[in-house]
């Protein structure tokens, strides 16, 4: 199953600003907080609220995943693991470790669909 979550935090931080009055303060604040290195201060948490606003299921078979028959005969390693449905730095890790093959075109890496099948039938336990 997948589900979709709403995570609400609230922080709460004090700061002394300098400004003509207590429009600009509160404008000068707001700016600064717009921008990606906003203020570092001391942040207080005061609540945090999760809710789950949705689901799906999520399709599992009863064998061994497939890889989709039809496409090229090499996968870039991105696409690959993809189809794995696992990370691009778990698909290096086994493919250090041997764990995987993989093919070399140029100074390119990419993986086969033949590949991807023999890794999921040698991992598959019953």
């Amino acid at each position: 199953m997948r589900f979709k979550v709403v995570v609400t935090k609230v922080e709460v931080a004090e700061l002394w600003v300098r400004a003509t009055d207590e429009e600009a303060a509160a404008q000068k604040v707001k700016d600064e907080l717009k921008t990606t290195w906003a203020y570092a201060g001391h942040w207080e948490r005061k609540a945090t609220e999760v809710d789950v606003i949705e689901s799906e299921s999520e399709s599992i078979g009863s064998g061994p995943a497939t890889v989709a028959p039809s496409g090229p005969m090499l996968l870039k390693l991105k696409d690959a693991a993809a189809e794995l449905g696992i990370s691009y730095g778990t698909l290096h890790a086994l493919m250090k470790d041997g764990g995987i093959e993989y093919t070399e075109v140029g100074s390119g890496k990419y993986i086969s669909r033949a590949s991807l099948v023999a890794f999921i039938e040698a991992n598959t336990h019953r």
